[in-house]
């Protein structure tokens, strides 16, 4: 009987133990599972080689299983410890233990440095959303990692520009409208604000003109959205409130060209290709969409980027398009235009055809050019397209039918930019005031009443002076140096041999000197603004030595090249419409005679790579539009005695 009882309490004992040693097994087990950290990619739970961890509070996620998740491709460099990944064109390269990486041409700080654990590379889960776009939340109530891609993000972006219209913007958005509220730029003192230079920022009441002045600051390319106003800064991209008020960096050390607001997205482009990246969410990087630096133009529309992209060899530039996520890359071809815009399912630019500015458009699927006005300068407004021609604003259907004036700005020629919102023509007037220095104003117009005023309050001279700066004779340093005057003439025979082929026809020959000109010179315009031109600026050293010159150096310069490669050419001075002093050249091409200025197919501010054919080879005609001489002196030129 003790025997019995000895077995049972061996058996009791042994299921306690065994009933402790389960238990405690389930318990851990339960204990482990729930310490787990699961992955969520757009709502799908996915499965990882390696769980994610936490690390001192910091949690560290597999960085090639979460990146293939978002469709990134990655290389891992073994003698260098280095990581390189690559989704389209945004790129980034870490090397592990750094506590950076590098995101294209930007620094990313990492919270904490990425480790190999257990042959894996770990890296702080932050990283990952900040390096490629997406959008990451940890959630420590279920120990999750939800992870938002970038593909899945861009459905939040607007079919069109939200900011302003993306015709203004072509047309270097230099004012905006919320309400009664007008928003614009304009300079106390010169420059050109309408031409993409930029001015200090003021807002104006359009019922009682109440004038604010919200920065004096030299900013650009304005965008609107709700009680923020989006613009370009001298070194990145800012939004203010505006009442003035709250003023914050966007983008850091960026030196943008455009830029367009889509919703709670911003999009530019700068010297290494275009760019996207959310407005208001902590942590999101630059994305770039296209890797070129050759963009100086591009709008958004219906999920689609469409840029110019520049030639560096002096041929006709191109027009494409691609995704915003980087994706189906086309081009419509070579063509040399201007002021790029979409408008509904049509691409609007201005084009140079048979030596006339012209306005166009081509299917956004791609089909024949159609030509729709003679004319520089033009915007889209409540589907109508508005031109300039000399004096007068002119309406047509978007088809360009029906062609009719409806705006006369009387002594003062429209400009090539042009603003209009909500039935008003906001544009700039210039003119040389009684000092000769050139000034300008902003303006409005409204299309229906006909009634126009100065929108800051700025007034301008009541007429044009049209004195010439060059009665004054500027020392010419190839005549009074002799040691400049030969490096000046060795520059000379260079850039001739360099450019100039033997089979080359005279078009051609001026072509290619035209162009070697404006790609290695910039208007010294610091010194223009400031009344400071050295007289350096005015002669072919300028160009030829040290390429900074005003359009005195240019004109010389273009006519001691042509002269080297013996073409026909004169050398002529007269004013622009508003009376500013100007030079520039007389060519000679198969018995006819046209005018270029290569002062004006040059940029201001400077755009390394870019040549403009504005005023290349044009008639009399076409050089009147904005350029005064006097004809007689022209007639003497081929007056055979």
């Amino acid at each position: 009987m003790q025997r019995i009882q000895l077995i049972w309490k061996m058996i009791y004992g042994l299921i306690f133990v065994l009933g402790l040693v389960f238990g405690w097994s389930l318990t851990a087990n339960a204990e482990q599972k729930q310490q787990e950290i699961s992955v969520v990619v757009d709502g799908k739970i996915v499965n990882l080689m390696k769980k994610p961890i936490s690390v001192n509070n910091v949690i560290y996620v597999p960085l090639r299983g979460v990146f293939e998740q978002l469709g990134v491709s990655i290389k891992w460099d073994q003698s260098s410890s280095t990581v390189k990944a690559n989704k389209g064109a945004q790129k980034m390269v870490y090397t592990l233990g750094s506590s950076y990486a590098r995101i294209n041409e930007n620094v990313l700080p990492l919270s904490s440095p990425g480790k190999i654990i257990d042959s894996t590379i770990m890296v702080p889960l932050r990283f990952v959303g900040e390096a490629f776009g997406a959008e990451v939340i940890w959630n420590s109530t279920t120990r999750t990692v939800v992870i938002s891609s970038d593909q899945t993000l861009l459905s939040s972006i607007s079919a069109e520009s939200t900011g302003s219209t993306s015709s203004n913007l072509a047309n270097n958005g230099f004012a905006v409208k919320e309400g009664k509220w007008i928003y614009g730029l304009e300079n106390e003192q010169h420059g050109y604000v309408s031409g993409g230079n930029g001015g200090y920022l003021y807002k104006v009441n359009e019922e009682d003109g109440k004038k604010v002045s919200l920065l004096l600051s030299q900013v650009r390319m304005l965008n609107i959205q709700g009680e923020w106003l989006y613009f370009i800064g001298s070194d990145g991209i800012y939004k203010m409130r505006t009442d003035g008020s709250s003023l914050k960096q966007l983008a850091y050390n960026t030196v943008a060209r455009q830029l367009l607001i889509m919703n709670n997205w911003l999009f530019y482009n700068t010297d290494d290709g275009i760019y996207r990246m959310q407005i208001d969410r902590k942590g999101a990087m630059p994305i770039r969409i296209l890797d070129n630096p050759n963009i100086y133009q591009f709008t958004v529309s219906k999920g689609w980027v469409y840029y110019k992209e520049s030639s560096n060899s002096g041929q006709a530039g191109t027009i494409g398009r691609i995704r915003i996520n980087g994706t189906d890359n086309l081009n419509y071809g070579s063509l040399d235009y201007e002021d790029l815009t979409v408008h509904e399912d049509y691409i609007y630019f201005n084009y140079i055809a048979e030596d006339k500015a012209m306005i166009g458009r081509i299917p956004v699927e791609g089909g024949r050019l159609q030509n729709l006005a003679i004319a520089e300068g033009f915007n889209i407004s409540d589907n109508k397209l508005y031109f300039s021609k000399g004096y007068s604003l002119y309406q047509s259907n978007l088809d360009g039918t029906d062609s009719k004036k409806v705006a006369q700005l009387g002594s003062w020629p429209m400009p090539m930019k042009l603003i209009i919102l909500d039935g008003s023509v906001y544009y700039e007037k210039d003119a040389s005031n009684e000092k000769g220095e050139f000034v300008s104003a902003m303006y409005s117009m409204n299309l229906t009443t006909q009634l126009g005023n100065s929108l800051y309050g700025k007034t301008l001279p009541s007429s044009n002076n049209v004195e010439n700066i060059f009665d004054e004779v500027y020392p010419l340093l190839s005549e009074t140096d002799s040691e400049k005057e030969y490096e000046v003439k060795q520059a000379a025979k260079a850039v001739v041999e360099q450019t100039v082929l033997p089979d080359m026809t005279t078009r051609e020959k001026i072509k290619a000197l035209h162009d070697y000109v404006v790609l290695n010179t910039a208007y010294d315009y610091d010194n223009y603004l400031n009344d400071t031109i050295p007289d350096v600026s005015y002669s072919e050293y300028g160009v030829l030595i040290q390429h900074k010159a005003v359009c005195q150096g240019y004109a010389l310069t273009m006519k001691m090249l042509l002269d080297l490669v013996n073409v026909e050419n004169y050398y002529i001075t007269g004013t622009t419409n508003e009376g500013a002093g100007h030079a520039w050249n007389i060519v000679v091409v198969d018995g006819a005679y046209y005018h270029l200025d290569a002062t004006w197919d040059d940029p201001v501010p400077d755009e390394p790579g870019y040549i403009g054919y504005d005023y290349f080879l044009l008639t009399d005609e076409q050089m009147a539009q904005n350029h005064v001489w006097d004809r007689e002196t022209v007639k003497g030129f081929f007056t055979k005695e």
